[in-house]
C-alpha cells in the first residue's frame, strides 16, 4: 500500500514539474499575465496557468489507482464515484478561477462558483455527517439541512483561505505540500489510505508546481490553482473512515495543520466588519502583507511562515496521539499561543510606526535648521 502511495506522489511531482513549464508557454503566447498592481507585490508580469497543471497532474495521477483490473487498489476506498465527484467540482472551481485570473470577475459571482463546487462534492458524498461532543466523545447525527450547510461553509472557507493566503511567491504551494504530510503521516498512523492517496497526490502536484513558483516566480498558480488546492484539501477530511472515527478530531486536524491561511481569513472577515467595509473588499493587511511592511523580505516571509506550518502540523499530530477528551485542551493552548503572537505582530508595527515617524520628524527638523 505505502509502494502505491509512493508511486501516486512520484508521478503526481513528475507531471506537475513537467506540466508546469509548458503550460508557462501557453501562457506567455496567449498573453495570460499577471501585471505588476496597487496590491500586487511582483513588479513584473508573470504568466498564470500553474493551477491547471497541478490540477492534471493531481487527476492524472489518481488516475493509476483505476489501472487495476479490480477498478481501485484494494483498502483505499476511493471509487469511482469520490473520483468522478471530486474531478467535476475541481474542474468547475479551476475553470471559474481561470476566468477570474484573466478577466476579474465579480466577488459575489466567485463566490457562487465556490458553493456550486462545494454541492457538487456534497451530492457525491463529501459531507459532513456527524458532530461529536468534545468532552463526552457523543456523536450527534446531523439532520441533512444541518450537514449540508455545514459541508459548504466547511469547502467555501478552505477555498477562500488558500486563495487569500497566496500572495508570495511560493506560499500557497507550500503551505499546501507540509500540510500535506503533516495530514498525510496522519492518515497513514490511523489506516486511513483513502485520504493518504489524496494527499501524496495533491502533494507531489504543489511540489513540483513550487519548483516553479518559489521566489522569484516564474509562474503563478493564479485563483484557479489556490482555490483547488483549498477543495482537495477540504475534501480530503470529508471521505473515508474519519480520523479515530469522531467528526470532531477529523476537523481539528487539518483545521490546525491549516491554520495560517484559516486564521488570516478570519481576521480578514472581522477586520472589514469593524471597518464597517464589504467584506470581499481586497485590501495589504494579510499577514504576509504586514510582514513585508514590518521590512522583511519575500524568501524570508515565506521561509517563516513554512517553520510555522510545520509546528502546526507536529500539533496537528498531537490531535490523534491524546485521548479524545484532552483535544480541546490542546486546541485552547494552541489558539492562546496563536493570540500572543497576533498581539506581538501589533506590538512590533505600533513600536515601528512610531520610529518611523519620528525619524520623519528628525529630517523636518533637520531640514528646517539647514534651510
Amino acid at each position: 500500500m505505502v509502494q502505491n502511495i509512493l508511486i501516486i506522489f512520484i508521478i503526481s511531482f513528475v507531471l506537475s514539474a513537467v506540466f508546469t513549464p509548458l503550460l508557462r508557454l501557453i501562457a506567455l503566447k496567449r498573453e495570460f499575465l499577471s501585471y505588476p498592481g496597487v496590491r500586487r507585490i511582483h513588479t513584473k508580469p508573470v504568466p498564470y496557468l500553474g493551477g491547471i497543471a497541478m490540477y492534471f497532474a493531481f487527476f492524472m495521477a489518481l488516475l493509476y489507482i483505476f489501472s487495476v483490473p479490480s477498478g481501485k487498489i484494494s483498502g483505499t476506498g476511493l471509487t469511482h464515484c469520490h473520483f468522478e465527484g471530486l474531478a467535476i467540482a475541481a474542474a468547475f472551481i479551476v475553470i471559474v478561477g481561470f476566468i477570474d485570473d484573466v478577466r476579474e470577475i465579480k466577488p459575489l459571482a466567485k463566490l457562487a462558483a465556490q458553493i456550486i463546487s462545494a454541492v457538487i462534492l456534497f451530492i457525491y458524498g463529501f459531507r459532513i455527517p456527524v458532530l461529536t461532543n468534545v468532552f463526552s466523545g457523543v456523536e450527534t447525527k446531523l439532520p441533512f439541512f444541518f450537514s449540508f450547510f455545514l459541508t459548504i461553509f466547511w469547502i467555501v472557507g478552505f477555498m477562500n483561505a488558500m486563495n487569500l493566503i497566496d500572495g508570495l511567491d511560493g506560499l500557497a504551494a507550500g503551505i499546501t505540500s507540509i500540510a500535506c504530510f503533516s495530514l498525510f503521516f496522519v492518515a497513514l498512523y490511523l489506516n486511513n489510505y483513502l485520504t493518504a492517496f489524496l494527499l501524496a497526490a495533491l502533494a507531489g502536484s504543489s511540489l513540483g508546481f513550487l519548483i516553479y513558483n518559489f521566489h522569484p516566480a516564474k509562474i503563478f498558480m493564479g485563483d484557479a490553482g489556490s482555490m483547488f488546492l483549498g477543495l482537495v484539501l477540504a475534501s480530503s477530511a470529508l471521505v473515508g473512515s474519519q480520523y479515530k472515527s469522531t467528526a470532531a478530531t477529523a476537523f481539528l486536524i487539518p483545521f490546525t495543520a491549516l491554520a495560517i491561511p484559516m486564521s488570516d481569513t478570519f481576521l480578514a472577515i472581522v477586520r472589514r466588519l469593524f471597518k464597517k467595509t464589504p467584506i470581499f473588499k481586497a485590501d495589504k493587511k494579510h499577514l504576509h502583507h504586514r510582514l513585508l511592511d514590518l521590512g522583511l523580505t519575500q524568501p524570508q516571509i515565506v521561509i517563516f511562515i513554512y517553520l510555522i506550518t510545520i509546528y502546526l502540523g507536529i500539533f496537528a499530530f498531537l490531535f490523534v496521539l491524546i485521548p479524545e477528551k484532552y483535544a480541546f485542551i490542546l486546541l485552547i493552548l494552541l489558539t492562546l499561543g496563536f493570540l500572543m503572537v497576533v498581539r506581538m505582530l501589533g506590538f512590533l508595527e505600533r513600536r515601528i510606526g512610531i520610529v518611523c515617524r519620528l525619524e520623519m520628524r528628525s529630517k523636518k527638523r533637520k531640514g528646517i535648521n539647514e534651510a
